[in-house]
């Protein structure tokens, strides 16, 4: 139940009822690109000054958008996932008590290690494109 309703939930993202939302997300993220490719280019041209307003204005993009997205998807998920504990509850009331915790359980669990997944991703892809900037910049000095 728990990978359906996140199958159900990437394409409830699709429709046309988050649509704006969505796309302004995806805008943010492309602001983002854009601010690592002109870091880039500010590493190239030797502008430290640059780079590091650069690098502020991503910092000050990127984790507003990095909770609005967490924020969305775990209401969306969960109210999705509602209707699958509440029957989970009346089907499986006699063999398994509780069954609604549990499955409300391993909700909890799968989503928080996908979060947490996608936030170490995130931040080992971080360190080390700041990691080559530096590197980069060191050699620019």
């Amino acid at each position: 139940m728990v990978i359906l309703t996140e199958k159900l939930e990437e394409r409830v993202l699709r429709a046309s009822i988050f649509r704006e939302y969505v796309e302004e997300l995806e805008k943010t993220e492309v602001e983002l690109s854009e601010y690592y490719e002109l870091s880039m280019l500010a590493i190239a041209l030797k502008d430290k000054e640059a780079y590091d307003g650069l690098q502020q204005m991503m910092s000050e993009k990127y984790w507003p958008l990095f909770f609005r997205k967490i924020l969305f998807t775990t209401s969306l998920y969960f109210l999705l996932l509602t209707p699958y504990m509440i029957a989970s509850h009346y089907i499986l009331e006699g063999i398994i008590p509780n069954a609604a915790s549990i499955v409300l359980f391993i909700a909890i669990a799968f989503f928080t290690f996908r979060l947490g997944y996608e936030l170490i991703k995130d931040m080992v892809y971080s360190w080390k494109a700041a990691k080559e900037a530096y590197k980069e910049l060191e050699k620019c000095k």
